[in-house]
């Protein structure tokens, strides 16, 4: 007898049944795996974060909780050249605030000739639309082998959102001295702080310029901060303070003046003492108890003739003060022989409650 053939089943069914049986395996898939997707971490291909830096400003934030930034070359200066260095760019919003310190690191090869090599920084930041809203800076003599830190800082708000862009100029101009063609490395660094709370930059222009005469003991910086303003118990100050001493007239020009004048000269330089304080003071306007007191001996030789001083301190507020203010102050005690000028361009301090650290550090 003859085989009856099998009825086939129509095209459409097949489909549909193929359809349906991928689709349980899809279902089936995502339940087993579904539940590892979180153990591959953010190195798996659809979790991979969009790296942000300096080189994508408009992504680069400065906010409140935002970590410090920081922006680092390693330029190469030879006298009499003039570079830009360490250039970057940063986003602030209307009313933030961040302290912007700069530190360059160098010396003079010890094998490269004459006594010293001048060197001149500056630090300018300028807001979103081009506008210079803050420079800090300061000049050296650097000597043959001496290792130096020109450290500075300044205090930007920002009146409207938008991009900050900063850069370094280093300068050696001095094509006349035996240094001429010398050719050395700057580590040149800056870091953008954010700051909460109290943060106030002292103005130069109260106390300073200033000639110290050799015996005289002189307040560079002074600030006085009311408790009531402070949301935490602590205080942080930066101060630097462009220095000359007189051994001779030559460098000591400001304001369309010499501040050495001929009584303050002699060629052994200035040995002098800088004192940081911070001191309570009452409603009396004395002072009723030290927070802290720091000094430190330093000497400022005829050959390098300008300093960028740097000082810093961060202390506790007591929990319960003797009075209702804080006096930040910087003072210079001269015991010459030369007099010492502290120069306004390029003298800053700056106090803040949140901790500042410094490039090197953030």
């Amino acid at each position: 007898m003859p085989e009856r053939p099998r009825p086939q089943m129509p095209r459409r069914r097949i489909l549909l049944a193929g359809a349906m049986t991928l689709a349980l395996a899809l279902i089936l898939v995502i339940v087993l795996v579904g539940p590892f997707r979180d153990s591959w971490g953010p190195g798996s291909p659809e979790e991979t974060p969009t790296a942000t830096g300096p080189s994508d400003p408009a992504r680069t934030t400065a906010g409140p909780n935002a970590p410090p930034q920081v922006f680092r070359e390693e330029a190469s200066l030879t006298v009499p050249e003039n570079v830009l260095a360490a250039a970057g760019a940063f986003t602030l919003q209307q009313g933030e605030a961040v302290v912007v310190a700069v530190d360059v690191a160098t010396e003079k090869p010890a094998d490269s000739d004459g006594v010293n090599i001048f060197l001149g920084i500056r630090l300018t930041c300028t807001d979103p639309s081009g506008a210079t809203v803050g420079t800090a800076g300061g000049t050296e003599n650097l000597l043959t082998g001496v290792p130096v830190v020109l450290a500075n800082q300044v205090l930007l708000r920002a009146a409207a959102d938008g991009i900050f862009h900063c850069e370094v100029f280093l300068n050696a101009p001095n094509d006349e001295g035996a240094s001429a063609g010398t050719t050395f490395t700057l580590d040149t660094s800056w870091a953008v702080t954010p700051v909460d709370g109290l943060a106030v930059q002292t103005p130069a222009v109260e106390r300073l310029p200033m000639t110290i005469p050799a015996g005289e003991r002189r307040m560079t910086f002074a600030e006085v901060v009311p408790l009531s303003e402070l949301a935490e118990g602590s205080l942080q100050m930066h101060a630097s303070l462009n220095l000359t001493t007189c051994t001779g007239v030559g460098g000591s020009r400001e304001d369309g003046r010499t501040w050495c004048a001929q009584d303050d000269i002699d060629t052994s330089g200035s040995t002098y003492e800088v004192e940081t304080r911070l001191d309570l003071v009452g409603d009396d306007g004395a002072v009723c108890g030290a927070i802290d007191a720091s000094r430190q001996s330093l000497h400022l030789e005829h050959y390098r003739h300008h300093q960028l001083l740097h000082v810093d301190r961060h202390v506790e507020v007591p929990a319960e003060p003797c009075g209702d203010r804080v006096r930040v102050s910087v003072l210079l005690d001269n015991t010459g022989p030369a007099s010492l000028v502290v120069h306004r361009e390029n003298s800053s301090m700056i106090t803040t409650e949140t901790q500042v650290p410094r490039p090197g550090q953030a």
